[in-house]
């Protein structure tokens, strides 16, 4: 429908002077109306004339309402679908909005109240086509933007930093402390700026399901172990105790190693920055009936209890003094979306000053689930 379009109603209902004065009430507000006696020939009609909201019966004789409800909402997305009852019950209504409708009225009603009920789900229909419309431009701004990433940023800064590597190389000691020092800021600076770019198109990778290509059965000690001799070195240069707890029954998951392994570093790193020297960081995972539970807990400054709801959004950093290196603000972002492409769930609690708790949930796959065990050394 276009705005110099009357909104087109269609009636599905069994009695005729309850089409009829459906019809001469909307089509005095501008509407217009079609009417059909039964469902298959209600269907045949919306099929075809694509109408923008259909007031359906619920109680007709052959094809009912609620099957009416349920095969246009398939057929045709965009349609507002309205249950016409005589024996309104909360029951009824809670299952035709489950097939799809939007509203119910109620038998009798007046001129007035079809009227009302028809503009609002007028107003209803144009908000789903604009949410729709706002939705696609987005993706496909993402898209432009991804592609705009990938090959007007990417390239120059690897060239960027390709010069300032050769020019390190060439210079040796001639350069005095101050040059020096400006020339590594430089460095560090472009290097973030890659590790930017390289995590904002790992989100984009996993928002297409391009990211995660392959998942087999797998053993989290292995996952945890490859993320701790990642780890490992940072931690031992600042005392950082790096620990891990896992009981020997543990169960397989279904999975990406790769990325699952990525997800790790990116907690455990995490809990680096914001845990003092000589703190602790521990690793624990345990079984219930349906999930393998991994929490990796720090002894760090924690996160603020009116931050942390937000602390899985992009580019947001809890931030702080105690903080060492200022990371991307996508760390967490790549965690949960990583851990939602596999059907898990990702979750945290904090206290400041006693530290934080990621926790992370992957579900068991009951089709001959397995216990093997992972005990950790």
């Amino acid at each position: 429908m276009t705005m110099t379009q009357k909104p087109l109603i269609l009636i599905i209902d069994d009695e005729e002077a309850l089409r009829d004065g459906c019809r001469q009430a909307l089509e005095k507000s501008g509407y217009t109306v079609l009417t059909a006696g039964e469902g298959v020939e209600g269907i045949n009609i919306a099929r075809e004339k694509k109408p923008d909201i259909a007031f359906v019966d619920l109680k007709m004789p052959g094809i009912s309402g609620m099957e009416i409800i349920e095969i246009l909402s398939r057929d045709i997305p965009d349609i507002v679908l309205i249950m016409i009852t005589g024996y309104a019950t909360i029951l009824s209504a809670v299952e035709a909005i489950q097939k799809g409708a939007y509203d119910y009225l109620p038998k009798p009603f007046s001129p007035d109240q079809i009227r009302t009920v028809a503009r609002r789900g007028v107003d209803h229909r144009n908000l789903k086509i604009e949410t729709r419309r706002l939705r696609e431009e987005k993706e496909r701004m993402e898209e432009s933007f991804i592609t705009f990433v990938s090959h007007e940023m990417r390239s120059p800064l690897v060239v960027i930093r390709q010069y300032i590597e050769s020019l390190k190389a060439i210079a040796g000691d001639r350069f005095d402390k101050d040059v020096s020092y400006i020339i590594e800021r430089c460095s560090i600076r472009i290097q973030r700026l890659e590790e930017l770019i390289e995590h904002w198109l790992d989100l984009s990778k996993i928002e297409n399901g391009t990211f995660v290509k392959k998942k087999e059965p797998l053993k989290l000690s292995d996952v945890i172990l490859r993320s701790f001799e990642e780890m490992m070195p940072t931690c031992k240069e600042r005392g950082i105790i790096l620990e891990a707890n896992a009981p020997e029954n543990l169960f397989q998951i279904i999975g990406d190693e790769e990325s699952l392994v990525r997800v790790f570093i990116n907690i455990i790193g995490n809990a680096a920055k914001y845990t003092p020297d000589g703190g602790k960081i521990s690793v624990s995972a345990r079984n219930d009936e349906y999930y393998v539970i991994v929490d990796i807990s720090d002894t760090g400054v924690g996160i603020p209890q009116d931050k942390l709801p937000f602390i899985f959004e992009p580019f947001f950093r809890a931030g702080g003094k105690e903080e060492r290196h200022r990371g991307s603000g996508l760390g967490l972002t790549y965690c949960k979306k990583i851990m939602d492409s596999h059907g898990g769930e990702i979750g945290a609690t904090s206290k400041e000053g006693e530290g934080t708790t990621i926790m992370l949930k992957f579900p068991v796959p009951h089709s001959g689930a397995q216990k093997l065990p992972e005990a950790l050394s």
